[in-house]
């Protein structure tokens, strides 16, 4: 999901930097210059521009038990929204799961939360017909987590650090192991310290 209009402050940087300079120079969450490389697919992948504590967000696993970020602690976790109705969901899921496959373990992990209304029955279905092998069944039926965590349009996916921050996330569907995708989530696995660096919000 692309957006044309820039948001007011950076409709602003651009002005002020034409009247004073002649040349623009774009805020440093545009040019990502002292964090990770977004090319090919992942150059609409927004980082974010601060930090705030571990969201309390809390979904299901397929036994019913509620979780959240912290029950991940110590590893950088990406979050996925997805759903059986879903058609980009359901295209990029398999990426997802190869994904999971190849970094997955003491470092990173995906949380792959089904938001079906009809809940494990769909979604295990659904996970089924795409033979997903890798990837744990978690339940959000209300969505009451993809609420709280700001999601606008599905999928999303969000990438937390191993302190739960949010460091970034993409609305829209990727082939999620791309090498551009996959170079983005090693950056975060490499560089945990790198949400220090953001302003606190």
């Amino acid at each position: 999901m692309i957006r044309l209009l820039l948001p007011p402050i950076i409709r602003i940087s651009v002005l002020l930097g034409l009247l004073t300079t002649g040349f623009v120079l774009l805020p440093a969450n545009i040019s990502h210059a002292a964090g990770p490389k977004l090319s090919g697919p992942m150059q609409v992948f927004q980082l974010a521009p601060s930090t705030r504590p571990r969201p309390s967000a809390t979904w299901q696993d397929a036994a019913g038990k509620n979780l959240t970020l912290a029950d991940f602690s110590g590893k950088v976790v990406m979050v996925n929204y997805w759903a059986s109705w879903c058609p980009p969901c359901i295209r990029e899921l398999p990426s997802i799961d190869r994904l999971q496959a190849s970094l997955g373990g003491d470092n990173f992990t995906v949380v792959a939360i089904n938001i079906d209304r009809g809940g494990k029955p769909i979604a295990r279905r659904m996970a089924k017909r795409l033979k997903i092998k890798h990837l744990a069944l978690y339940l959000d039926r209300e969505s009451k987590s993809a609420r709280s965590l700001g999601v606008r349009s599905m999928p999303t996916t969000f990438i937390f650090d191993r302190k739960g921050r949010e460091v970034g996330k993409l609305e829209g569907g990727a082939e999620w192991d791309e090498k551009e995708a996959v170079a983005l989530v090693k950056y975060f696995i490499n560089n945990p310290g790198y949400a220090d660096k953001l302003p606190k919000k």
